[in-house]
């Protein structure tokens, strides 16, 4: 029963809110985007129309957040949770669906809420021209 128990990170585990963005007609970057999720192929398929679906990877203690409006896919990685944690911010973040804009920085401050510790948010963006990455920022918990 303590594996469900509510355990505080430590220190040295990084808990982060990855943010990865593709345009679904870039085929190269939207399998970058896909290629760490669970059932890659069946869910590339579903993006070219609007979609949303969150999937907890077991092995990896991942939990990934998809969305696409039909033309852009965003992927929202978050890592260092408990499964209970990540089931928390999901239940955080449905509380407050239509009122706010799903973003890596919302994500962060909804982590850092239930960790009560600092989140690390990085943005990816994968396109024909180029691979950016966005400077990381550092959300701490009031």
């Amino acid at each position: 029963m303590g594996w469900f128990g509510r355990k505080r990170p430590s220190e040295e585990e990084d808990i982060r809110v990855a943010r990865a963005d593709a345009r679904v007609a870039d085929k190269a970057a939207l399998t970058i985007l896909l290629e760490a999720l669970p059932e890659a192929g069946e869910l590339g398929a579903q993006l070219s129309n609007r979609f949303f679906a969150r999937a907890w990877d077991k092995a990896t203690n991942r939990d990934y957040w998809v969305v696409s409006d039909g033309t852009r896919a965003t992927c929202f990685t978050l890592t260092g949770l408990n499964l209970k944690q990540a089931a928390a911010v999901r239940v955080r973040w449905d509380a407050l669906t239509g009122q706010l804009a799903l973003t890596e920085r919302v994500l962060g401050e909804l982590v850092s809420a239930e960790t009560r510790t600092t989140v690390q948010v990085v943005s990816y963006v994968r396109s024909e021209q180029a691979d950016a990455v966005e400077s990381a920022g550092m959300l701490r918990s009031a």
